[in-house]
């Protein structure tokens, strides 16, 4: 094993052949970037279901992405009003809403009622501000995801554009946070293989990105340390301070002169002491590394 610590990751180089009691309730209101099509199975890999594993079993992370769902009322699947938006103010009343929509409402026949967007946002924000079952919850509104290409309708210059200005806007009037999706994955096509969803390794970026816009940073400026777990049945634990949840880890295959480093796609969960990553080491030698999403500016 070789270990080596840089300013801002720490790599290891391997080689080798229930809610129940959950205290915060969060609501992820969205469309199918939320739902986690584009993964195998959203229960596990969608980036609430991530988020989930990331904050542990103090919080319950609840995920109401609507395929096809736009923020405009006059869209052709408006989210408000259907069961997804009742349940996600109700199932159970949240503590913390995260609201990412949009991506649809940049469809040409859709966006023709774009100038009523803000005032649609301002309305879904209300519904959960107001909320009879629990009012006046922390909500963050998120950009949406970059667009690559157009092949469903998608417009990914309305989004970066129009769309994800608007909602930048609206969260300094109305003093709610903002989580830059569309600035925070840009240039990262490779996480979205149909242009529009993102894959297990973006859901796991996205995962990180929420975290630490919920909590800040927990690791007081500090850089999580990797270690390395004692291996069984061929397999090894990689571990780092649960503080360092907002933390992403990477592996490069094989040192070369391209240095590609890839989200690592291996369930990583926080059991409240530190952070854990099963890997096996049945393959050939790879090098791991941490990296923060998230400037700490932007935290």
């Amino acid at each position: 094993m070789f270990l080596a610590r840089f300013k801002t990751v720490v790599l290891l180089w391997l080689c080798g052949t229930g809610w129940a009691g959950a205290a915060i309730n969060i609501s992820c209101a969205g469309d199918s970037i939320t739902a986690g099509v584009g993964v195998n199975n959203p229960n596990v890999d969608s980036y609430p279901a991530r988020l989930q594993k990331l904050l542990g079993t103090n919080y319950l992370v609840l995920n109401w992405g609507l395929s096809g769902a736009t923020l405009l009322k006059q869209g052709d699947k408006p989210y408000w009003g259907t069961s997804y938006w009742l349940y996600s103010r109700a199932k159970p009343a949240p503590n913390i809403v995260i609201i990412m929509l949009g991506s649809n409402d940049s469809k040409p026949w859709n966006w023709v009622y774009g100038t009523n967007f803000v005032s649609n946002y301002q309305d879904l924000i209300a519904s959960y501000a107001t909320n009879t079952f629990l009012p006046n919850p922390r909500i963050l509104i998120c950009t949406p995801p970059p667009a690559f290409n157009n092949t469903i309708s998608i417009n990914p210059g309305i989004i970066a554009t129009n769309i994800s200005p608007l909602v930048r806007q609206l969260g300094t009037n109305l003093g709610l946070q903002v989580i830059d999706m569309q600035t925070l994955l840009a240039g990262h096509s490779e996480w979205f293989p149909d242009g529009i969803h993102p894959n297990v390794k973006g859901t796991a970026v996205m995962a990180a990105i929420v975290y630490t816009a919920l909590l800040g940073d927990t690791m007081n400026g500090s850089i999580p340390a990797l270690g390395i777990g004692t291996p069984a049945n061929n397999t090894v634990v990689l571990n780092w301070p649960a503080g360092g949840a907002g933390w992403v880890l990477q592996s490069l295959p094989a040192p070369d002169n391209t240095n590609v480093w890839s989200v690592a796609t291996n369930a990583v969960v926080n059991n409240g002491t530190s952070v854990r990553s099963t890997n096996s080491l049945s393959g050939p030698c790879a090098l791991y590394r941490l990296w923060q999403p998230v400037p700490p500016s932007q935290d």
